[in-house]
């Protein structure tokens, strides 16, 4: 943002000194991954958010993650969230973007609820989510600093085109896949780089390159404590199916920030600003390091320094030289996408994947 000054006319009765507030409480609980570089004066502040959208014609999305959507329908159904840090967050998320213009789109959130409790549910609570973005910016402010423990006003769900979220995503297949094979690759190999790499060379040579999983490799098998707590849950489990689920879950958040990542980068050169919300620790790392990664020597740099906190430099420089060599062929004028190999490729690579955890003794 220059210095230019620029003004702006609210409507009487606007609540600018709650939003000021809700401002640096988001600035606190910083919920939030920009997929564009946020402005100088902070990616919560109110006055940065006006002179973009005011002045630039500039319009930001925020795409949050299941867990986040579901506590914006849980808003409007007029629940008191058990968890005062994610009520009040939640709320002060949603009343920020309801008072900045801020577009709410359910992104890949409503596709992971059908796959797992049914359409129905998820048609429903996706009527919920509609509910509280057209909900009184009051209400949800109340909570958002305290007032209130939930929505003064009662609401209903807001009707929804009847459409099958449960139907196969072919992102999540290909995520899940390479979930399996992660699993796979950290039971029968010990050594932490050569788990990496393998995965890499397995991704060149029999799948294809998912760059959030090979960057969700470089910090989960890292040897220095990284944070990879809660990912993969139930891996050790002599009950296999719970390893199984445990890579389910995360395929989902994978797909979740591939999509974040590419609605970002495809609208790069538009007045589209994308944000992606979560209350995960680790997906917002995950989010934060995806958008930053790029083949220039600044991303590359960036990601080298982060990875050198868990890993040695050299072990570090290796991991990012063969993901580089991954972004490098396939930005090649000369590379093609290839093509599956016989018909059901996805299918009966998942059930092959999942076949050898079953298999695998948990250590």
């Amino acid at each position: 943002m220059d210095d230019t000054e620029f003004q702006i006319y609210l409507p009487p009765g606007f609540p600018l000194d709650d939003l000021f507030d809700i401002s640096e409480q988001l600035g606190k609980a910083d919920i939030c991954v920009p997929g564009y570089i946020p402005p100088e004066v902070g990616l919560y502040d109110i006055r940065g958010h006006f002179y973009e959208s005011r002045k630039n014609g500039v319009q930001t999305i925020l795409l949050p993650d299941r867990n986040m959507a579901s506590r914006f329908a849980q808003l409007a159904e007029g629940k008191v969230i058990p968890n005062e840090e994610q009520r009040r967050a939640s709320a002060a998320l949603l009343a920020f973007a309801q008072c900045l213009d801020i577009q709410m789109e359910p992104g890949i959130a409503f596709h992971e609820l059908a796959h797992k409790q049914g359409n129905d549910v998820s048609l429903t609570e996706l009527g919920w989510f509609r509910a509280a973005d057209r909900s009184r910016p009051q209400d949800v402010i109340d909570v958002a600093v305290g007032r209130e423990d939930a929505l003064s006003s009662r609401y209903h769900p807001l009707e929804v085109k009847n459409v099958d979220l449960a139907a196969p995503l072919r992102r999540w297949n290909r995520n899940y896949v390479m979930c399996l094979k992660m699993l796979e690759l950290e039971q029968r190999i010990d050594k932490p780089l050569n788990r990496v790499l393998s995965l890499l060379e397995w991704m060149r040579d029999e799948f294809m390159f998912g760059g959030s999983v090979a960057l969700l490799a470089s910090v989960y098998f890292a040897p220095r404590s990284s944070p990879k707590e809660g990912v993969f849950k139930g891996k050790n489990s002599p009950h296999r199916d719970r390893a199984l689920d445990g890579a389910r879950n995360q395929a989902w958040d994978l797909t979740h920030l591939s999509e974040f990542v590419r609605q970002a980068s495809e609208n790069e050169y538009t007045k589209k600003r994308y944000l992606f919300a979560t209350f995960d620790q680790h997906l917002k790392l995950m989010a934060k390091l995806l958008f930053g990664f790029t083949k220039d020597a600044g991303g590359a740099d960036a990601h080298l320094a982060a990875l050198s906190n868990w890993w040695p430099p050299s072990d570090a420089r290796r991991i990012i030289d063969a993901i580089l060599a991954h972004v490098e062929r396939i930005e090649s004028p000369d590379w093609t996408a290839k093509k599956a190999p016989f018909p059901d490729f996805i299918n009966r690579m998942i059930k092959l994947g999942e076949q050898r955890i079953l298999d695998i003794a948990p250590r």
